[in-house]
């Protein structure tokens, strides 16, 4: 029985998480803001982006986090969990975004690699609250986020551009106190 594990990016994750970028170049892309530039699908390109990683998490600026698939002959990274734009003093909150190869979507490796950085996210880093702003169109991701008990707090009118394209997005929320509710009922 295969398991994932959360846990901050290593240099040694460089190479897997290039050939991640290179296999879902087109995949990731479909719902992101940035577009990256050449370097980025480099070796070179993933050792500097861990580089900026590790000195971000360090300033308390962003965290990014690497998801592993675990079974009995291998580690396999198949995804990326980010909390970014941190907000320390009376907000303790953070967005978090996340990304997992096409190849392993359907089988529920998101919804449990989300939670199990959720986990760290208000137990370690000690965040009150956590966001997420996803397209109404990505169903998928509106589900991982619904089946970890984020709330609907909004709806934001071409918020963000994709590409050439102003898109929606629904704008959802989790309380510390609601993800520890939740995770005591089960």
């Amino acid at each position: 029985m295969a398991q994932l594990i959360v846990r901050p990016y290593t240099f040694e994750d460089a190479e897997q998480k290039l050939q991640l970028h290179q296999e879902n170049r087109e995949h990731f892309q479909k719902w992101s803001p940035v577009k990256r530039k050449e370097e980025f699908f480099t070796l070179q390109g993933q050792i500097e982006s861990i580089k900026e990683y590790i000195k971000n998490s360090s300033e308390d600026k962003r965290y990014d986090f690497a998801i592993f698939l675990i079974d009995d002959s291998s580690h396999t990274l198949i995804g990326e969990v980010q909390f970014v734009f941190v907000e320390r003093g009376p907000k303790q909150t953070s967005m978090v975004g996340y990304q997992i190869g096409e190849k392993f979507n359907g089988h529920g490796y998101m919804t449990k690699a989300l939670e199990l950085a959720l986990k760290i996210a208000f137990q370690e880093l000690k965040f009150h609250r956590v966001t997420s702003e996803v397209n109404p169109e990505n169903k998928a991701s509106l589900r991982v986020l619904e089946k970890l008990g984020f709330v609907k707090e909004g709806y934001f009118r071409k918020n963000l551009k994709l590409g050439d394209e102003w898109c929606d997005h629904v704008c959802v929320a989790l309380l510390e106190e609601e993800f520890i509710a939740l995770n005591h009922s089960k």
